[in-house]
């Protein structure tokens, strides 16, 4: 059996060589290489646990700061500890960035003024079927007085209060429900399923049988504004909108003692108003595009990164 020489073995290589760097170089290949990221490394069932993991674990923070007397400042660092930080300190172990797992960017002026209208007007809707749900399961005793326990007193718990109500837990609750639970729902089952089963979800997490309709309404509302603008700064503000207008409401008017009803719940035709203005917002967001890439899936018949 003869022995081919060294230098043709050696040519041989190039030859490989020249083809490899070819293959590198041609489009298909570093093109569609993405840093990897959460939910293509983790397993989707191991991430809804961890997210069901955080919500309890920031129940269980609360509810000792309740029993410490404190209940306003659980609020944050329940947030915080609970969910905000297990959920960065997760998403930092892969490649991609946080913001870019979570799909976090600066928002841009206009579309942050339609969100703020259509928050506002997603506000008259979501009282208003807070109001005809409570005829058939009204609210219990135990809620109302948690209620009234929150009702600031001052200026100084009025910020405490805000600051967890409306900044601390907006993020928190964001970041498990849309930038994590919405996104594997989005990847699995297409982005429609993905922001109605997101809000679902966290209509469900809250607790309250008197809630659900409505605060499932408001999460399928947020599910929808990641969904179009696919940036999740946007969620966060109408979040953080949304708890502000009820915060005032408590501070100002509330209805639990005064008996008195907010003026927008008086009149049929605000309520009409408020769902065009809604549905006609959101529909701008949508024509907008979104503002990130769409979460990116592996195409089964090459077997790359799209």
């Amino acid at each position: 059996m003869s022995k081919q020489p060294k230098c043709a073995i050696i040519e041989e290589k190039r030859g490989h060589l020249g083809e490899a760097i070819l293959v590198e170089q041609s489009p298909r290949s570093n093109v569609e290489v993405r840093p990897t990221d959460v939910f293509s490394v983790v397993n989707n069932y191991f991430l809804l646990f961890f997210c069901a993991s955080c919500v309890i674990s920031s129940i269980y923070l609360q509810q000792i700061f309740i029993m410490m007397g404190q209940y306003r400042v659980g609020i944050s660092v329940s947030a915080i500890l609970g969910i905000i930080l297990p959920v960065y300190l997760l998403t930092r172990r892969f490649g991609a960035s946080f913001r870019s797992q979570i799909r976090m960017v600066r928002p841009r002026l206009y579309p942050m003024i339609v969100v703020a209208l259509a928050t506002l007007a997603a506000v008259v809707i979501v009282d208003q079927i807070y109001l005809i749900t409570q005829q058939f399961s009204p609210a219990p005793e135990e809620y109302m007085s948690s209620v009234q326990e929150l009702r600031p007193n001052g200026v100084g718990s009025f910020i405490v209060t805000f600051l967890g109500l409306c900044m601390m837990v907006p993020m928190a609750e964001e970041l498990v429900f849309r930038g994590v639970i919405q996104q594997i729902f989005t990847r699995n089952m297409g982005p429609a399923l993905g922001f109605i089963l997101g809000g679902l979800v966290f209509g469900a997490v809250h607790l309250n049988a008197h809630l659900l309709i409505s605060i499932s309404f408001f999460g399928v509302f947020l599910g929808f504004i990641y969904y179009a603008t696919g940036n999740i700064t946007y969620s966060i503000v109408a979040h953080s909108l949304f708890n502000a207008v009820a915060l005032l409401q408590l501070t100002f008017n509330n209805p639990a003692t005064d008996g008195e009803l907010p003026f927008y719940l008086s009149d049929v035709r605000i309520f009409v108003v408020a769902l065009v203005l809604m549905l006609y917002a959101l529909f701008k967001l949508k024509q907008g595009g979104p503002e990130t890439e769409p979460p990116y899936q592996v195409d089964l018949e090459d077997q790359s990164v799209i």
